[in-house]
């Protein structure tokens, strides 16, 4: 009897675990503010503040292009080819 019960915690105690971190996963892509990008690129973007940020996710990247495509650059943010177009940065 006694295993029993604590396998049915065991169980128990691993599914709250596997809850709790879905639930963490969805709070941090909705932490992802597109309206906070000036400029994108494909490493990563510059804030309205001029600071760069890694993408976090490929998904947020691909929200900014879809929402504000022409603020978007396909190349690295330091590309020396691009020099000019880095304002800010």
């Amino acid at each position: 009897m006694r295993i029993t019960s604590k396998i049915v915690s065991l169980a128990i105690a691993l599914t709250g675990i596997s809850l709790g971190s879905q639930g963490m996963a969805s709070a941090q892509d909705a932490a992802f503010d597109v309206g906070n990008v000036s400029v994108g690129y494909a490493d990563g973007y510059v804030d309205r503040s001029h600071r760069f940020h890694v993408w976090e996710h490929r998904a947020d990247a691909e929200q900014f292009r879809a929402k504000d495509g022409g603020q978007y650059r396909a190349w690295r943010h330091d590309d020396p080819r691009h020099h000019d177009d880095n304002k800010g940065n």
